[in-house]
């Protein structure tokens, strides 16, 4: 027998909204119809219930919050779910926008048996702030039909399903409301009374859909699915309950959006490299921040201090409504070198240091220093990319200053020079030919100078000695 297992998850759009205050009274309308579709157990306990409109719920609630029910977030989260799950298990199908159908009889081999399974999926949920109500069916539409109805067990027993599924009225069904009304005129009222109903009846009183409906139902008739397959990368939405205009106050939601990250990371045994937050206006076009570590990072703290640092420098033009997280770079754990339950050791490496410099001035401000092979001052080294290895310079036996001027600049003030002169007479294979005679000098303040002469006999500071 193949044994199919639903989730169904009535409250999924509310369930993932980002509030600081949920026990609130809180209601999703439908846009158009104005009809309560969803209701946390706060607004419950006001006497608000489903269906009802909007204008009812208001004069039971006067402090009711009220927030749009938007079919496509609640279906973006449907694909959050099935990518979280398809961590523990393989066969999933999409089943929006409340549902997902697991085919649980394949892994049965993997986990040992039912229970072994069932504990791997509770597991996996608990991780998720969502409600949710399941069943096992011996057909696809068997396990919707329990799980909506809060059946709430899971067993691998026919019988005990089909004896189950016999006492529910027609109404729990996933038929019409015109086949339900087409039943209910010739004294059907439950799933006992159209199953005791041969086929060939049924197909001579109604419509080939209720035929295909209960042979579907009975598992007599095949019922084709279409499996889901994750993405490789890793994104997720959080809609936001309040429009938020302080950056600070966008703090907590995105950590849950990282903590979500963080078991995503670990489960693959993954690093982040590079991340991308979108910030959704209502009006505007989001505005995108983008956030760094050079050695790669999974952990849910480091993220969020790398992004604070570099959410520092962005300007809000209007208030965010939700947010975007997507990976852009990843790589496995063990490209980095480090042991991912080895934990801090109290030591910053090169490259975390590269990341919050990166995070707190910007990807472009950050350089290492190269030795460059070219007698000139200014052009003796180079600036490269800080995340690659530099090659060491040999060892020079000639004094140089720690603070390089960019551009030499005259020198205006009376010196005494203490060693030198050191000629350098270069260059002149590019045209930018040198002839310098360099010394190291002292200022009347006290400062050590590093001064040239050129030919014309011009004096210049070139560097000064720390």
């Amino acid at each position: 027998m193949t044994l199919w297992l639903y989730l169904h998850f009535p409250m999924l759009q509310l369930d993932s909204l980002y509030a600081e205050a949920k026990e609130s009274p809180l209601v999703l309308v439908a846009e158009y119809t104005h009809r309560i579709v969803q209701h946390n157990q706060a607004a419950s306990a006001q006497g608000i219930k489903n269906s009802i409109g909007l204008g009812s719920a208001a004069a039971l609630c006067p402090d009711l919050q009220v927030h749009v029910y938007e079919p496509k977030a609640e279906h973006n989260t449907l694909l959050e779910l099935a990518q979280w799950l398809y961590l523990v298990t393989s066969d999933i199908v999409l089943s929006p926008p409340q549902g997902l159908l697991l085919k649980a009889s394949n892994m049965l081999t993997l986990y040992g048996d039912l229970p072994s399974y069932w504990q791997q999926i509770k597991q996996q949920l608990s991780a998720l702030p969502v409600r949710y109500q399941f069943a096992t069916g011996f057909s696809p539409l068997s396990a919707i039909l329990l799980a909506k109805s809060s059946y709430n067990t899971i067993t691998d027993n026919k019988e005990k399903m089909l004896t189950d599924l016999r006492r529910h009225p027609i109404t729990a069904s996933e038929l019409t409301d015109k086949q339900v009304d087409a039943l209910s005129r010739i004294g059907i009222q439950t799933f006992a009374e159209l199953l005791d109903l041969p086929l060939q009846d049924i197909a001579r009183r109604f419509d080939i859909e209720l035929v295909n409906y209960t042979g579907r139902l009975l598992g007599q008739f095949k019922h084709p699915v279409q499996f889901y397959h994750p993405p490789q990368a890793f994104s997720s939405y959080l809609e936001l309950l309040y429009e938020i205009d302080n950056l600070q106050w966008l703090e907590k939601p995105i950590q849950t959006l990282l903590n979500k990250l963080e078991n995503y990371l670990i489960m693959r045994n993954f690093v982040g490299y590079e991340l991308e937050i979108s910030l959704h206006h209502r009006e505007a076009d989001p505005t995108k921040i983008r956030v760094t570590s050079a050695a790669g990072e999974y952990r849910q703290q480091r993220w969020s201090t790398l992004t604070q640092l570099t959410m520092e420098s962005v300007q809000l033009d209007e208030a965010v409504q939700g947010i975007t997280l997507n990976v852009l770079r990843c790589g496995e754990l063990e490209a980095t070198g480090k042991d991912m339950f080895s934990g801090h050791q109290g030591q910053q490496s090169e490259l975390e240091l590269v990341a919050m410099l990166q995070a707190k001035l910007g990807e472009t401000q950050v350089a290492k220093i190269q030795y460059n092979h070219d007698p000139r001052p200014e052009l003796a080294s180079l600036l490269q990319d800080p995340t690659k290895p530099v090659s060491c310079s040999k060892e020079h036996s000639r004094l140089r200053p720690s603070l390089l001027l960019p551009t030499p600049i005259p020198l205006e003030e009376k010196v005494s020079l203490t060693s030198g002169p050191e000629r350098i007479v270069t260059g002149w294979w590019d045209g930018h030919d040198v002839t310098r005679d360099y010394f190291i000098a002292r200022s009347s303040q006290g400062r050590w100078l590093w001064v040239f002469r050129n030919q014309q006999k011009h004096w210049f500071i070139h560097g000064q000695f720390s």
